[in-house]
């Protein structure tokens, strides 16, 4: 048994769980959404037809919006051998190109009427999903028979960088799978549940929401871009379609809490909520909703580096839920510890870094030895150490206190930010000198503020930043509030003054 086999539930990849999940019940719904809904046993003909068309791809790059042909397409590039690299069609062209030639894909998945999103650089062939979907069995519905290896790759997904370009993050089947196998073990979801599909697939909750859903025989529930955009939308769309289980940021949880409150409409079906990607925070709000709903709420911790990690399960009486709930502890398989600089854990009570191992840990950025080599280390008994950048401690009961983070890479809306990829963009605009840019994150509204000198005679505004970011950055990670300065404060040791210029900005 090796380091990363150790305490694993998964034996299997992920897509074979899933064949033989629709084998089990094949008649059971499998997916839904506003223009029907297919069965396991239609949704594994599509997988394998699709699947075999695509064997012999090494990657794939899927381009499409929130469709059944997306979720499919997923688990028909992973059922011919390959792995898959999401991108979001909100992207700039400019990161989409990037991304799709960075990863090295083969082939370009996409809707017919998307393809003019992006430039399909030499050796990727154009693949459409237009016809992906089949109305009815007509392949055999067998596991593939296309071997994979659990060091495969099975998806690239990309997370902000401090060049100024995204970094990408291959992840193989035996991180996910794992995730997959305790995710399924430790959920109340089985055939009949329903779990909302709310994720863009170009993050990696969205991963958990199909195959934690496919694996354990539930259905999947997709929504609308016009639904997923409006709390009050939500909150009826999660009563009208009997959702038990939903993955939502804290920020959106909070909305959601919000609108029940608005409206009086507490979710009877709801029975999980899994909140992951920003830290946890409990309120009299939130406590009221669970009173209400009777539903259980799981606080998990990851990065996109290591997926999920750990777990904390708040469930019993909501007037007793911490404001701040810890990040729990390991998942099977995984080994997560507060370390000091030589990866030795430290003592309960001592703040130090978070540290991951185990059976999550890949092998590295794609195409970035050196800071692969900042970041993953060997670790003696535990394969590969990733270094979180995170700070915590670990408590007398074993479970870690998340202590925030000590660099620029911040959190706005669930979003992992690296503020310096921001910083780098608007210096490089020929009206702007020098920029920095702040996160608010503490109030009811998260933002991100850019302080900028302007080049000497040039004439620019918020607007016209703004504008220029968005061609080259996705919408989130481009700053709503602008503020021009001569110059930037100091500390008495001379490093800019970050925390006097965030102190600025007007809540």
């Amino acid at each position: 048994m090796t380091d990363h086999d150790a305490g694993t539930r998964a034996t299997v990849p992920v897509h074979q769980m899933v064949a033989a999940q629709a084998a089990a019940t094949p008649d059971a719904i499998a997916l839904r959404w506003a223009g029907g809904e297919l069965t396991y046993r239609q949704v594994l003909a599509s997988i394998q037809r699709f699947g075999r068309h695509l064997v012999g791809t090494r990657r794939a790059a899927l381009l499409n919006d929130r469709s059944p042909e997306l979720v499919i397409a997923v688990l028909a590039v992973l059922a011919g051998g390959g792995g898959y690299v999401p991108l979001d069609t909100t992207y700039p062209r400019r990161r989409l190109d990037y991304m799709l030639a960075n990863s090295g894909a083969d082939r370009l998945l996409c809707r017919s009427s998307l393809t003019d999103l992006i430039t399909l650089p030499e050796g990727c062939r154009l693949e459409t999903l237009d016809d992906v979907v089949v109305a009815g069995p007509d392949a055999d519905p067998a596991p593939s028979a296309v071997e994979v290896s659990m060091e495969d790759t099975a998806y690239v997904t990309y997370t902000s960088g401090s060049t100024g370009w995204p970094k990408g993050v291959e992840m193989p089947h035996r991180a996910l799978a794992n995730i997959i196998a305790w995710q399924v073990a430790d959920s109340g979801s089985t055939v009949g549940w329903n779990t909302l599909q709310l994720w863009p697939l170009s993050v990696d909750v969205a991963f958990q929401e199909i195959m934690a859903t496919w694996a354990s025989g539930g259905t999947l529930v997709l929504v609308t871009e016009e639904i997923r955009r409006d709390w009050e939308k939500v909150l009826r769309y999660l009563d009208e379609q009997r959702i038990n289980r939903v993955y939502l940021s804290f920020t959106t949880l909070y909305q959601v809490v919000e609108a029940a409150h608005r409206t009086g409409l507490y979710p009877a079906s709801l029975r999980e909520v899994i909140t992951a990607g920003e830290q946890l925070q409990i309120n009299d709000s939130v406590r009221s909703f669970f009173e209400r709903t009777g539903a259980r709420l799981q606080n998990q911790y990851g990065m996109t580096e290591v997926h999920i990690v750990s777990a904390k399960t708040l469930d019993g009486d909501p007037k007793a839920w911490p404001d701040r709930p810890t990040i729990g502890t390991a998942i099977d398989g995984a080994v997560v510890e507060v370390v000091d600089g030589d990866l030795k854990p430290l003592p309960p009570g001592v703040e130090g870094e978070i540290c991951v191992g185990g059976a999550q840990v890949p092998g590295g950025y794609l195409n970035l030895p050196e800071l692969t080599a900042q970041r993953f280390r060997p670790w003696p008994g535990h394969g590969t150490a990733y270094l979180s950048g995170d700070h915590g401690r670990r408590l007398p009961d074993g479970e870690i206190e998340f202590l925030g983070r000590r660099d620029t890479q911040v959190k706005i809306n669930s979003n992992r930010i690296e503020l310096e990829e921001i910083e780098i963009q608007l210096r490089a605009l020929a009206s702007v000198t020098d920029a920095l840019v702040t996160a608010h994150t503490g109030g009811e509204e998260q933002f991100l503020a850019a302080h900028y000198i302007p080049a000497p005679g040039a004439a620019t505004g918020a607007e016209q930043l703004r504008e220029e970011l968005l061609k080259v950055l996705p919408r989130h990670f481009v700053p709503t509030r602008y503020f021009e300065v001569s110059a930037f404060p100091f500390t008495p040791v001379g490093k800019v003054d970050r925390d006097a210029l965030a102190r600025s900005v007007p809540e």
